[in-house]
């Protein structure tokens, strides 16, 4: 089918600094600019022990425009700041079209290589980031994220270096935050504690690491009764990735149930390394990055995944493997070709007999058409396992589950 609309997006990408064409605002002080996403997506295949039996019946469509405004500026010579105001439907779920603050931070200058920023801090155990977030796409070859990213956004404070060694460049950074996007602070919330670091060197290798671990706890009535305590938020979101560009379904949901559910990072632990190359290869650049982590927890999710049971726990050791491959090739100066492929195993203590895996593979490519403009189509198949916590599929249902489709996206950052 050829697209007939022109479609938009853009590419914060969660970086730390925006970095495309812009406009200056307040006599130079303040630098202002956005971008637009839209996807239309047909599905091959839905099939299993489905959680909505309709959505094997789907049928293709245009996904809501997703769009976002950010505005950066210099405060003193020390002290600067940055604001995204966003609407992400898929992020937000089915329904919600607000235009929300979804990143914002001010940031002091410690020194040349040092950064102490306070506000929404940005919390991943993943290094070498090519991630879609709501209509920021562009810094993501593919259109979709990988099965088991594990990354969110919360409130609180963040150190960030980044530094000139001998062999390249080392970035690290360190934050501290409450386990929510909303200011909570209730009795047993805790705090959530992430370090990183990388080393890409002038060669073209990198190698990094991630680790975070939160301090929640619950209430129990029984072991498989737990909430969490006062109400609270139910810890963060990065065992679920931050919203997904994938609703193959016949209803639209929270962009979150296409990742695996297993770790609720109430009392968690959560690792992961990542090795990374880059070369010339058949007249251009060639990029190849691999991953492994885990994830532990004191509890996991009552009805066996987030679908089935979002706010209620139960207490047990619920354990995730966690790895994935992903290859670009630059074809010219304005198409590529990209393919993700990602696992999660659930290892968590008496899940039942089953099938506890879930697979992604995502193939697509893009043509720059334009500065700013890039046009991406990708195939995506996902696995899931009866028992393994993926959104689709009935936990510890009679089957598997099996997912697949065919998306466009098209996208304007300005």
């Amino acid at each position: 089918m050829k697209l007939k609309h022109t479609l938009f997006c853009a590419s914060i990408a969660l970086a730390t600094s925006p970095a495309y064409a812009d406009v200056d605002l307040f006599g130079g002080k303040v630098k202002a600019g956005g971008y637009f996403a839209q996807h239309w997506q047909s599905p091959i295949e839905v099939e299993g022990s489905a959680a909505n039996p309709l959505d094997t019946k789907a049928d293709s469509g245009f996904a809501r425009l997703r769009f976002g405004l950010w505005f950066a500026g210099q405060i003193t010579e020390d002290f600067s700041f940055f604001v995204e105001l966003a609407e992400e439907p898929n992020d937000q779920g089915d329904g919600n079209y607000q235009i929300t603050q979804d990143l914002a931070w001010v940031d002091y200058k410690v020194n040349n290589d040092i950064i102490f920023r306070v506000g929404n801090v940005v919390e991943t155990t993943m290094n070498f980031l090519r991630y879609s977030d709501g209509g920021a796409v562009q810094g993501n070859p593919l259109i979709g994220n990988g099965s088991n990213d594990m990354i969110t956004a919360a409130e609180g404070v963040w150190l960030l270096g980044s530094h000139d060694v001998a062999l390249g460049t080392w970035d690290w950074n360190a934050t501290i935050t409450k386990p929510s996007f909303f200011g909570d602070a209730s009795n047993g919330s805790g705090y959530d504690f992430g370090l990183r670091s990388s080393l890409v060197t002038d060669s073209g290798f990198g190698i990094g690491a991630g680790y975070f671990k939160t301090t929640g706890d619950t209430v129990c009535a029984t072991p498989t009764n737990c909430v969490l305590s006062d109400g609270g938020a139910f810890g963060s979101l990065i065992a679920l990735g931050d919203g997904d560009n994938y609703d193959f379904g016949s209803k639209t949901l929270n962009g979150r149930v296409t990742q695996a559910g297993i770790i609720p990072a109430i009392k968690a632990d959560i690792w992961q390394i990542d090795a990374m190359y880059e070369t010339e290869a058949l007249g251009g650049k060639a990029t190849i990055h691999g991953f492994y982590g885990q994830g532990r927890d004191d509890f996991s999710w009552a009805g066996g995944s987030f679908v089935a049971s979002p706010t209620t726990f139960s207490q047990v050791n619920a354990k995730q493997d966690f790895w994935g491959i992903f290859g670009r090739l630059d074809l010219t100066e304005t198409i590529y070709v990209s393919t993700r492929y990602t696992v999660s195993i659930n290892e968590t203590t008496g899940i039942g007999p089953g099938d506890d895996e879930l697979d992604r593979i995502q193939v697509g490519a893009g043509w720059w058409v334009d500065d700013g403009v890039l046009i991406k189509a990708e195939y995506v198949q996902q696995n899931e396992g009866s028992v393994s916590g993926g959104g689709r599929c009935t936990f510890g249902g009679a089957s598997d589950c099996e997912w697949e489709g065919f998306i466009m996206e098209g996208s304007v950052s300005f």
